[in-house]
């Protein structure tokens, strides 16, 4: 059995023009568990907080989704905060309007209940899954500089502070029955909309309370991000729907741009799903037309028409996802997150870093529907070329030299502040990687040609030309529909160049559809430019030498012209290699059995050793953190025996292998030996008596980890024992002509 954590596993991809090239090969998250789920409720009042960014009281309600046994528990816990929504509902007319508490003959909208759908799939894996209530804040943010951002983020530490009393003490309405079953070092949250910007906030204002809740993953769900918060050194997961008419130019995907590079010791990856058919509203069951009494609406009609190319419900051209669609697709992804990184289920991981391009089947997606960008922490990622500042329009992030033929452009723009503009679009709505002249976007590369021998080129330095050891190059990239043939895709050639002028090539298409020409055609809407991560595996390039790899050419050989965007150019994940956990064993005389690891380490690795060498009765002794130790077993018979080795490499990457074998041990004590030996005293102090022995026999002691500590010829009955063996259990064996005798003893001083 072989174990690579982190490690990214290689999955076969896309062909240009098809959906899906095979089948889908990762466990699919979407699916719903084994646990039966209980739902509760609980409200503390209308007016029952005070927040201290908020003028008046706020509601304290929301509702429950648990494992109904809870006898697994303590459970992570998920918080769910809905975005800005009408509060009430007039119960004669079903009209919606906002106000705080509802008036006379109105009723709330229960926003907080529309993710009932996901908090049940969770609940039925193992989380206890707790969704708020924010009307107050959204009938009183309008006039607020922030737009209630802070507020949200306190309601939410409110509320963890509640299911920590629920959790330690006990509570109304609940009484004692949770109490134990919630992990508060175990937290994830999910913001829609405004409450993806409340959601970040409470992160950093949880950081700044000092970390009294483990927040370890967060959901930005179609959000807003007015104040440009920057989260790092937490996972962070952001859905982008293309036909989003409510926040119509896609700002959350600020959130993953932003926080790329902000922090040099960031190890926490980032996500941007983008979901080319999905609106705002559809993802929130109390929104959506059809699921709830009132105040329902598709959202898309307020940034263009029903009839709108791509994102209108009743266009010819439609690709709109129905909202049964919308839930599946986001309840896969956000599945796949949440236990990825709260359960440690590394086996969904291919989903989101783009090694398995192919959507879970419980998404009901395919491949041109949905498209994911994958940023790496430190040190599963080697950046060769950052492309966000006009320096690396010749030097890379390595020192590499860059260069170019023939391109009609190859300048760096859209950054931002100095920097120049793409000139794709004059609203952000358009291009929302964009920046301004005061505020910071994603700098790109404006890449153009219009001849086959056009290229672009990285130079790799020496000090890292060998690439043995890594998994993919990747980077993120989209069309530049302006100065594109309408409705056709784009492909070219990936180009390695080792040190000895061997090319091997790849061509984009054949790995992933990111080059697609962005549908519509709402005015300032659509079509809309956004970066989608395209990856190729290092291990699909054949016929150059990965110790030497001097040049990445981007060889434009596939179309007579086109036009692209291209930024975050990156080696990523360095893998095992050729790591693998191998040992062997030799029979010792007696009950003795050595162990050997042959595994030949790379300079500077860091290894560790575990060994479980079959054998539970043995307690403590059954393992060992020796590099080749030695096992003594009571008595003959068949075992297990298991290595466990874990490597560290110099970049700080960590990986993992394990391999068993069966140990035949079918040899005794010689009896004759046995009776005429006797070892004592029994414990031992400062020496033994070996009585019986001849002077060439052998006294070998050894302690509870398998490691000799004494070693001696019995010229002399008598052995003293070294004054620093320290108190505690070892064994005795004398090796003599007629055979071995083995005795378990206790030193005690």
């Amino acid at each position: 059995m072989k174990i690579l954590l982190r490690t990214l596993f290689l999955v076969c991809i896309v062909l240009a023009g098809t959906s899906a090239a095979k089948a889908q090969t990762t466990p699919d998250p979407g699916l719903p568990g084994p646990l039966a789920v209980t739902k509760a409720q609980y409200n503390m009042g209308d007016l029952a907080a005070t927040l201290p960014h908020f003028p008046t009281p706020v509601e304290i309600r929301g509702s429950v989704h648990y494992p109904t046994s809870m006898s697994a528990g303590p459970y992570p816990v998920l918080f769910f905060l809905h975005g800005r929504h009408s509060t009430c509902y007039n119960t004669s007319t079903l009209a919606a309007s906002s106000a705080w508490p509802c008036p006379a003959g109105r009723l709330p909208i229960v926003s907080y209940e529309g993710y009932d759908y996901q908090a049940r799939q969770m609940a039925s894996h193992g989380f206890i899954v707790i969704s708020i209530s924010c009307n107050a804040i959204n009938a009183g943010d309008a006039s607020l500089s922030d737009a209630g951002m802070y507020a949200r983020g306190e309601l939410v530490q409110y509320h963890m502070r509640l299911w920590d009393t629920i959790n330690t003490t006990g509570h109304a309405p609940f009484g004692t029955l949770f109490v134990g079953k919630l992990d508060m070092q175990n937290i994830g949250t999910m913001g829609h909309s405004r409450g993806g910007e409340g959601v970040v906030f409470n992160s950093l204002h949880n950081d700044s309370l000092g970390k009294p809740f483990g927040i370890k993953a967060v959901i930005t769900l179609a959000p807003v991000d007015f104040r440009r918060r920057v989260l790092t050194k937490i996972p962070l997961l952001n859905i982008a729907p293309y036909c989003d008419g409510d926040v119509s130019n896609i700002q959350g995907v600020r959130f993953y741009d932003d926080a790329r590079y902000r922090d040099a010791t960031d190890e926490a990856p980032k996500y941007s799903v983008l979901m080319m058919g999905a609106n705002h509203n559809f993802y929130n069951t109390v929104w959506t037309p059809g699921s709830y009494i009132a105040g329902t609406s598709d959202d898309w009609t307020y940034a263009g028409s029903s009839t709108s190319a791509h994102c209108g419900m009743s266009s010819a051209s439609s690709k709109r996802l129905d909202s049964t669609k919308q839930k599946a697709a986001y309840n896969a992804y956000a599945s796949a997150f949440f236990r990825m990184f709260m359960k440690k289920e590394t086996q969904f991981e291919p989903i989101l870093d783009v090694t398995d391009i192919h959507p879970p089947a419980s998404s009901l997606l395919d491949t041109t529907q949905v498209f994911v960008s994958y940023h790496a922490g430190r040190t599963d990622r080697l950046d060769i070329n950052r492309i966000d500042s006009v320096y690396n329009e010749t030097v890379n992030n390595l020192g590499g030299t860059v260069t170019s033929s023939g391109l009609l452009a190859s300048g760096i723009c859209n950054g931002g502040l100095a920097m120049p503009s793409c000139g794709i679009a004059t609203t952000t709505t358009q291009e929302p990687h964009k920046g301004s002249t005061t505020i910071k976007g994603v700098a790109q590369l404006n890449t153009r040609w219009d001849d086959t021998a056009d290229y672009y080129e990285n130079q790799v330095p020496v000090a890292y030309q060998d690439v043995r050891f890594v998994n993919a190059i990747q980077f993120r990239t989209a069309l530049k529909y302006t100065e594109c043939t309408p409705g056709q895709s784009l492909a070219f050639t990936v180009r390695l160049i080792d040190s000895a002028g061997a090319v091997s090539n790849e061509v984009t298409s054949d790995h992933s559809l990111v080059l697609f020409y962005p549908p519509g055609t709402t005015t300032n809407v659509l079509p809309k430019v956004l970066f989608n991560t395209l990856r190729i595996a290092l291990d699909s390039f054949s016929g150059v030498n990965m110790a030497k790899i001097r040049k990445i050419r981007f060889a434009f050989n596939q179309s007579a012209t086109g036009s692209i965007l291209i930024t975050d150019l990156a080696f990523i994940n360095e893998k095992c290699g050729k790591f693998d956990a191998t040992y062997g064993f030799t029979m010792g005389t007696g009950h003795n059995v050595l162990f050997k690891d042959t595994l030949t380490a790379n300079t500077n690795d860091t290894l560790t050793w575990l060994w479980k060498f079959g054998e539970p009765s043995s307690g403590v002794n059954d393992t060992s953190t020796l590099h080749n130790p030695t096992h003594v077993y009571a008595s003959p018979g068949t075992y297990t025996a298991c290595l466990y080795i874990q490597i560290k490499r110099p970049n700080g990457r960590i990986c993992a292998d394990t391999i068993c074998k069966t140990i035949p041990f079918h040899l005794g004590v010689g009896s004759e030996a046995a009776d005429d030996i006797a070892i004592y005293p029994n414990p031992a102090k400062d020496q033994l008596t070996i009585a019986g022995a001849d002077e060439s026999d052998v006294l070998r002691l050894v302690n509870v980890y398998g490691q000799v500590v004494l070693e001696a010829t019995l010229a002399q009955v008598t052995v003293k024992l070294p004054q620093h063996l320290a108190n505690g259990i070892y064994y005795a064996i004398v090796t003599t002509a007629k055979g071995t005798v083995y005795k378990k003893l206790l030193i005690e001083r």
